[in-house]
This record gives structure tokens, sequence and C-alpha cells, in this order.
């Protein structure tokens, strides 16, 4: 049976009025550097769309959930899933942590398909389904890292650049893997890149700017 991530940590819930507040900084960011700031995190997630398709043998593999459609799970999902079960089947030491909350969660329905579709023994699937974004997934998972065990974070290629600026965040030391074994730039792709660049760039932004004013409730929902 699968194992699952109690909540070891505080929800973080941020208000309309925050949101509002940390997007037009963002917004303002963007107008004032002319367009620069939002070009650099476009830079930045392209960069790490190409890095090398690699290959974890041991120690816990991350793997990031993606929004259910009607319960269904997405192309991209399933992408993921597949290149885990590869990796699972080669290399027995590995344990694989599925990421991902919701109703249903994203996690759950990504252990139910893996279970379904490939030879994956249960005991070496881990669930936190507890979160709410990306950055609460990479900070509950903390807990069940040892000091010195190899961390390996996969996703998308597209979703990897933020992935990176997300883990140093939550205080993880990890190895990105692309779920795809090279890039491939359909019009979806680049919408993906282009929409990643956005959230980097609002996360980004937010920080300095709740990091500057000493916004609390902001720092509180990044994890300070």
């Amino acid at each position: 049976m699968s194992k699952i991530i109690t909540a070891t940590t505080t929800a973080r819930r941020i208000g309309p009025a925050a949101t509002f507040e940390s997007l037009t900084v963002t917004g303002l960011a963007v107008l004032l550097t002319a367009g620069l700031s939002l070009l650099t995190c476009l830079f930045w997630v392209l960069r790490f769309s190409w890095i090398r398709y690699r290959e974890p043998t041991q120690g816990i593999l991350l793997l990031c959930g993606h929004r259910l459609v009607h319960g269904e799970l997405s192309d991209d999902y399933r992408a993921r899933l597949v290149r885990a079960a590869e990796l699972l089947d080669r290399h027995p030491d590995l344990t694989l942590v599925l990421l991902g909350g919701g109703q249903p969660s994203e996690a759950a329905a990504g252990r139910d398909w893996l279970l379904r579709h490939h030879r994956v023994d249960a005991d070496r699937l881990v669930l936190e389904e507890e979160s709410t974004d990306s950055l609460e997934n990479l900070v509950r998972a903390r807990s069940l890292i040892e000091k010195d065990q190899p961390v390996s974070l996969m996703s998308s290629r597209y979703h990897l650049g933020r992935l990176q600026v997300l883990a140093t965040q939550a205080g993880l030391d990890v190895e990105l893997i692309p779920a795809e074994p090279g890039l491939r730039l359909t019009p979806d792709t680049l919408l993906n890149l282009l929409r990643e660049a956005v959230f980097l760039c609002w996360f980004v932004s937010g920080r300095f700017w709740a990091r500057l004013a000493r916004r609390r409730n902001l720092l509180q929902h990044i994890g300070e």
C-alpha cells in the first residue's frame, strides 16, 4: 500500500487583496523595466527546458502532478508518469513521491494510473496530496528527505525553470529530471513556456516586494 505524507506545515493561504497586491507589483515591474523582467524570466525558463536528459538511480524522485480535467489525467501528466514508471522499473533503489493536491488529488490519480497501467510496487509510492501549489508541494515533501539523501525532481521540460527557483525557496537541493527526451517546440509548448515565465515573474517580483516592504502575509505564503 502506498504511503501518504501527513501535513507537517501550516497550510499557506493568500487572500484576494494580497494576490492583487503582488500582481500589481509584477505588472509595475514589467512596465518599469520595459518588459525586461519578463524576458529575463522567459530566458531562464527556456534555459532549463533544454537541460540534458538524465536518469536518477537511487534516493527520492519527486514527481510533479498536473491539473486534472474532470478527474482525468492530462497528456503531460501521463508522460511524466510513464517516465517515472520506466525509472522505477530499472532502478530498485528509487522511491517515487507523487505531488499534487485537489479533489480528487493529482497524487492519488497518478498512483491509481500507475497501478493500472504499469508493474509498479505500491510500497515504493508516496503521496503528498495536501498542497495547493508547487511550492507547498516541495515544502511538505521536504519532511521525507533524510540528510545526504539524493533527491531528484521530475516534470515537463517547460516547468523545470520555475521549479528550480521554487525548490531553492523550499530549501531543497534537487537534480532536475525532464520527463521528455527532448524539447518539442509545438504551439502548446510555446504557450506553456510563456505561461511559466509569467508565473516566475510574478513569484520573483512578489517575493522582492514582500521582502522590501516586509509584507508578512506574502512572506508567509512563500515560506519565509
